[in-house]
């Protein structure tokens, strides 16, 4: 088995081609506009298989625009701006990190790509950066490329025969792209791979945080199959599997293939498609009879030899029928019914079983498969399985991660027919002051990560742990190499609060304000210490800490003082504490039950056993 990986993080602060800032906030303002995306050459005048596809389910794309974290760019309407300075600088530090070396100029490429995924009908991309290596459990692993490319759009539905929507706030976010060589042994491998990578990103403090931050895609290949790139696993523990149960698959259509090849003797798989429709015209099958109605054709295919293969188990609760299916959905088709499946539960009648395997010709041993729908798409649907079924091997192709491990089919494996250069952003050369920038954003990363191992050493092991990790919860950024949590509990260390206190209430405290449904991205660093400081100066009780910063989170012009005063918990102390012990003549579980934000247990206590109370 070969596999390598690529890595696609992203990176943070402004978006690649404008100055939006990405925000995962729902947004109030939106604009809504639709597209129509065509199939175009490459500069060698090829068209890329997988746009060929794409362009068959002439679908309308849809878009939702926030107005507070895209423009005109992410419109379309108007020219890219200047690729973002900044993003260069990190990604020219990650290959200096890699040992990769940097090219002499940067020159920007679109890469066809018509799924709606881009409103321009590309992604823009660049290299950055060739060879290199990074250390993995296993010994070097060799680094092909790093590259800077365009995040796609957020994909709101894309699975309709019709449409696909897609919110453009992520849309141009910049990634890194770091392509491994295909030396990885196994899915373990892979994973730690991926590991390694990942925490020598996010050590420089440059990239963003949290789910769909960063994402693998994995090409993996054995002997007698095929380059299969598995496109969008998410999580890092799910990579082993995923490589692994691909390589089960490969091996099972090995195996499979060889059957096939022996019933078949030579013969091929006649693309003909008969018209079914008549037969279903009057079926009590909701799902066939709803788009007869719509117009809908119900086109059927023999497949010669090959009874009981389409029910048989290539990965975990996928056959190849599902195979089969699945490059029918890819031009536009919701999918496919095949002789091996229980047809009864569609709702068919034995009757119109019989007419069909009757008109299509069905002898002992065949098998058919039918579609249903528009009657372009279900020609065109038919025409790809029938490619699928007469290629008897692995084919290459581009997968979708599934969050079991397996993978379903997307399109064919892109080529260089998908590329050619872009034309509205000027080449950019690698001077010495971007290089000597990005050595400068690496010694500032790296002290900070020395200021931040420091920092974390004042605290229990496992509390350094969650803080580490403690992501999301406040708004703003930290310096380099910080993230909002760390820069906020080290402006509370700083200032004298105590260290377990500030990291309680950061991995404690705002995450539970954070499940209750309190937007406490509200909270920057300043507005947080703010509420400790005024616990230490004694103006508050440290019960009463969580109540001033949900009040803050709910009132974005809320001070911690004015958040006290409005909510009534100042603290009550000294001889005032003395007077409410005298008036309310109260016993300790009661004062606590009633006073409990404004007082102090350990100094009630102590005033009641001066005054000889219980």
């Amino acid at each position: 088995m070969m596999c390598g990986i690529e890595i696609h993080q992203r990176i943070a602060g402004k978006k690649l081609f404008c100055n939006c800032v990405p925000s995962s906030e729902s947004a109030a303002a939106t604009v809504q506009f639709n597209r129509r995306l065509h199939a175009v050459l490459s500069e060698l005048g090829e068209l890329d298989s997988a746009v060929r596809i794409e362009s068959i389910r002439q679908r309308l794309m849809r878009y939702s625009a926030p107005l507070s974290s895209s423009c005109l760019v992410e419109a379309d309407e108007e020219p890219p701006h200047h690729l973002n300075h900044e993003a260069l600088s990190a990604v020219i530090l990650f290959c200096n990190l890699l040992s990769s070396r940097v090219v002499d100029e940067v020159h920007i490429m679109r890469k066809n790509v018509i799924d709606g995924s881009n409103t321009s009908g590309f992604q823009r991309t660049a290299v950055i950066g060739m060879g290199g290596a990074i250390t993995t459990p296993v010994g070097e692993l060799g680094i092909q490329a790093v590259c800077i490319e365009e995040e796609s759009a957020g994909i709101l539905e894309a699975g309709k025969e019709a449409h696909a929507d897609y919110e453009l706030s992520r849309l141009s976010i910049p990634l890194v792209e770091i392509a491994t060589e295909p030396t990885l042994k196994s899915g373990k491998e892979a994973q730690e791979a991926a590991l390694a990578i990942g925490q020598l990103l996010r050590q420089t403090g440059l990239v963003s945080r949290g789910i769909g931050t960063i994402r693998q895609d994995l090409n993996v290949s054995i002997p007698e199959g095929a380059r299969v790139e598995v496109k969008g696993v998410q999580e890092l523990g799910m990579i082993a599997a995923t490589v692994d149960l691909e390589v089960r698959r490969q091996e099972k259509l090995l195996a499979l293939v060889e059957q096939i090849k022996g019933r078949l003797k030579g013969a091929a798989i006649d693309a003909t498609f008969v018209d079914l429709t008549e037969i279903f015209a009057e079926t009590r099958s909701q799902l066939v009879a709803k788009q007869i109605r719509t117009g809908a054709k119900v086109l059927g295919m023999r497949l010669p030899s090959h009874e009981g293969l389409l029910g048989v188990e290539i990965q975990p609760n996928r056959r190849y029928g599902s195979e089969l299916a699945d490059y029918a959905r890819a031009a536009g088709i919701r999918g496919l019914i095949h002789s091996d499946e229980d047809l009864a539960k569609y709702g068919f009648s034995e009757d119109e079983i019989f007419e069909a395997t009757s008109a299509l010709s069905i002898k002992k041993g065949d098998a058919f498969v039918l579609v249903v729908g528009d009657q372009k798409k279900a020609d065109a649907a038919l025409c790809e399985v029938a490619c699928r079924a007469n290629f008897l091997g692995v084919p290459e192709e581009t997968r979708k991660a599934s969050p079991d491990g397996t993978s379903s089919y997307m399109r064919p494996l892109p080529g260089r027919a998908r590329m050619y250069p872009e034309t509205d952003v000027p080449t950019i050369p690698i001077t010495k002051e971007l290089l000597d920038e990005a050595k400068d954003m690496a010694k500032a990363a790296a002290v900070a990560q020395e200021e931040k191992a420091e920092l974390l050493s004042s605290l229990p092991e496992e509390l350094a742990k969650q803080l580490s990790a403690a992501k999301g919860l406040l708004g703003g950024e930290g310096a380099a190499g910080q993230s909002p949590e760390i820069a906020a509990f080290s402006s509370a260390v700083n200032a004298g609060i105590e260290a377990k206190f500030a990291s309680s209430v950061i991995t404690n405290t705002l995450q539970s304000l954070k499940r209750e449904g309190v937007e406490t991205k509200n909270l920057d660093g300043q507005k947080f210490l703010s509420a400790l400081l005024l616990f230490k100066e004694n103006k508050i009780t440290k019960a009463a800490v969580p109540e001033i910063l949900r009040e803050m989170c709910r009132d974005s012009k809320a001070t911690a003082e004015s958040a006290a005063k409005k909510l009534n918990i100042e603290r009550i102390s000294g001889k005032a504490l003395g007077a409410l012990l005298e008036k309310e003549k109260l016993d300790m579980k009661a004062l606590m039950t009633r006073y409990r934000l404004q007082v102090d247990a350990q100094e009630a206590q102590g005033l009641m056993n001066k005054n000889g109370k219980q």
